[in-house]
């Protein structure tokens, strides 16, 4: 049962580990401290075939009700991806196109 939970709380994300329970992100011998707010919307933005629009994300990863103005969105990728840059010189691990945010 500890390897099948050891294993489920790992996640293959480009050239990354996402540590769940550890709440990293890693990349060959680098690693990342990461939120539980943000492991979230990593997992999220992984399994999502489509990018996910801000309202999307706002309602089901933030849980803020619709027609809610914030940039919480936008400054809560801002402060990934910079953590992100500094950490593996990764300049595009999340993408952003007029659809919203992917990898």
């Amino acid at each position: 049962k500890k390897n099948e939970f050891k294993k489920n709380s790992l996640i293959e994300i480009k050239d990354y580990i996402l540590d769940k329970n550890e709440r990293t992100l890693k990349k060959n011998k680098k690693i990342l401290k990461i939120t539980e707010k943000e492991i979230n919307f990593i997992c999220i933005l992984n399994t999502s075939k489509f990018p996910l629009s801000k309202k999307y994300i706002l309602e089901n990863i933030w849980l803020y009700s619709s027609g809610t103005e914030t940039h919480t969105i936008e400054t809560h990728i801002y402060r990934l991806r910079q953590k992100i840059k500094e950490t593996f010189g990764d300049h595009n691990f999340i993408k952003n196109t007029k659809d919203g945010y992917s990898f």
